[in-house]
């Protein structure tokens, strides 16, 4: 009989601090561990990450009603938060130039996804996204469909991907003290590291709601 591996918050905690120090990421000894992690269900993180990926195509300039059509030909319709559901309703051009912004970083979002699934190995802290996530994603253009996608995500095992968590939220305070000192490091960059880590967040706490999810540090 297989058991997972048992997830020790404090150790993590005390190993990616370590780790981060040993390469300049000074992080403070008394931030907390994480709580202990309810995992989310694969269809569902599956099913996120497509919503995210047709909703970055109006970034792109692909045609509102076109997207609209392609998430409801696929059945993520239910999987909409609120604020999305806005934004197929109104032409991007006209939309508010916060949300505007929010959908342009959905690609660091969907990267961050692709990782969760072991699509490429490369979530680092300070990095943007590669070219190769066009082709780890269905062409929506070409109007692939999502349900290969969701029915084939297999998270990496859940350790890993929750002590990835834990050491961006303590590179997170590096990068977000550095911010508000105006020191400079090119080991992190705050705002990769805050669309990263809310994906590993959403992964791992099960009760989250993607629009509700605190980046606290």
């Amino acid at each position: 009989m297989w058991f997972k591996d048992k997830l020790n918050p404090e150790k993590i905690k005390s190993d990616n601090t370590k780790s981060l120090h040993s390469i300049g990421i000074e992080v403070i000894g008394h931030l907390p561990h994480l709580d202990l992690p309810k995992f989310r269900q694969p269809i569902e993180i599956g099913k996120r990450t497509m919503v995210l990926t047709a909703l970055f195509q109006l970034h792109l300039e692909a045609p509102r009603d076109f997207i609209h059509k392609w998430i409801s030909d696929n059945g993520l319709q239910d999987s909409l938060v609120e604020k999305e559901k806005t934004f197929l309703k109104t032409d991007y051009k006209d939309l508010p130039e916060q949300d505007q912004i929010d959908i342009y970083w959905y690609v660091e979002a969907i990267w961050a996804f692709a990782w969760v699934g072991g699509l490429h190995n490369r979530l680092t802290l300070n990095t943007p996204v590669e070219d190769s996530l066009a082709q780890i994603m269905p062409n929506i253009a070409k109007n692939e469909k999502a349900e290969s996608f969701i029915e084939n995500f297999k998270p990496r095992k859940e350790k890993e991907i929750f002590s990835t968590l834990d050491r961006f939220y303590r590179a997170h305070w590096f990068a977000r003290n550095n911010n508000l000192v105006g020191v400079k490091s090119d080991k992190v960059d705050l705002d990769i590291i805050m669309e990263r880590r809310k994906v590993l967040e959403y992964v791992c706490y099960a009760h989250e709601e993607w629009d509700e999810i605190s980046l606290d540090t």
